[in-house]
């Protein structure tokens, strides 16, 4: 594939920034498109944003380190510079959606408005941007499948990050799949939350959380890289996603009334 868009000097430019960058534009965009329908104001709608961006990237990465904190190895210190070695890499997605949550929550509670309405606008946009994060997932060669005879794909380019025993092996390209199942949500999701009485404040991030724990955990059956510790042979991102899908259901029922003019009150 093609880590690197291009290199001018001792500088590259990675194709999975790129991507995630692209992800976090098309994202605000439609956050930015649709705020108007729900009277949000600029000012807390580009705040919101650089919060929940903030708490993505600190989630995301925190949770890496968890899963991954025995893999690196000697004292403290060296574990830290390990995992902060490239910034541009090493997040767990499910890390950087409770990250995000929690910094919404927080952000809401400080600005004293209803942060469910919110979240409903910017739960097709989390499957809008995890699309193009995918794609450079793709590009970069992490977070592929194992070996497969007639649907894989083979990743050749030394520079990618494959596992070096599946170089130019065909293996599925999970990205891909993930990617298209994401538009999928953010398609849904959309004309979910496009209806004037969809029912209750932060249902569309419940059905978020409903649709994307079932994509992630089948698909997880898919990968071949290394998924950490599997108790009952399913692996971390499983029994998160379980964990989420099990959650809205559970609370489907919790969620309060949303207003019949689709305001946030």
């Amino acid at each position: 594939m093609h880590p690197f868009l291009f290199e001018i000097g001792g500088f590259k430019l990675a194709s999975y920034g790129v991507m995630v960058a692209l992800g976090y534009a098309a994202g605000i965009f439609y956050v930015q498109r649709r705020a108007r329908e729900f009277s949000f104001d600029a000012d807390t709608l580009w705040n919101l944003c650089a919060a929940i961006i903030a708490g993505a990237l600190i989630g995301g990465k925190l949770l890496y380190v968890f899963l991954s904190w025995n893999s690196a190895g000697g004292p403290v210190w060296a574990r830290l510079l390990y995992f902060l070695r490239d910034i541009r890499y090493g997040f767990v997605f499910f890390g950087g959606v409770f990250g995000s949550l929690a910094a919404a929550f927080w952000y809401a509670r400080r600005k004293g408005f209803a942060v469910l309405p919110a979240a409903d606008i910017f739960a097709p946009a989390l499957a809008l941007g995890h699309m193009f994060g995918r794609i450079g997932c793709f590009l970069a060669g992490c977070c592929h499948g194992h070996a497969a005879s007639h649907l894989g794909m083979r990743f050749c380019n030394p520079d990618s990050l494959v596992d070096r025993a599946l170089l130019c092996v065909p293996i599925h390209p999970v990205q891909l799949y993930e990617a298209a199942c994401n538009l999928l949500i953010f398609l849904i999701l959309h004309r979910f939350s496009s209806k004037k009485s969809f029912g209750r404040q932060g249902a569309v991030l419940w059905l978020y959380c409903l649709l994307y724990a079932a994509v992630r955990f089948l698909l997880e059956f898919l990968r071949g890289d290394d998924r950490g510790p599997s108790p009952l042979g399913l692996s971390p991102s499983q029994w998160i996603a379980l964990i989420a899908a099990v959650s809205a259901l559970i609370t489907w029922r919790m969620l309060p009334e949303a207003a019949k003019d689709g305001k946030n009150g």
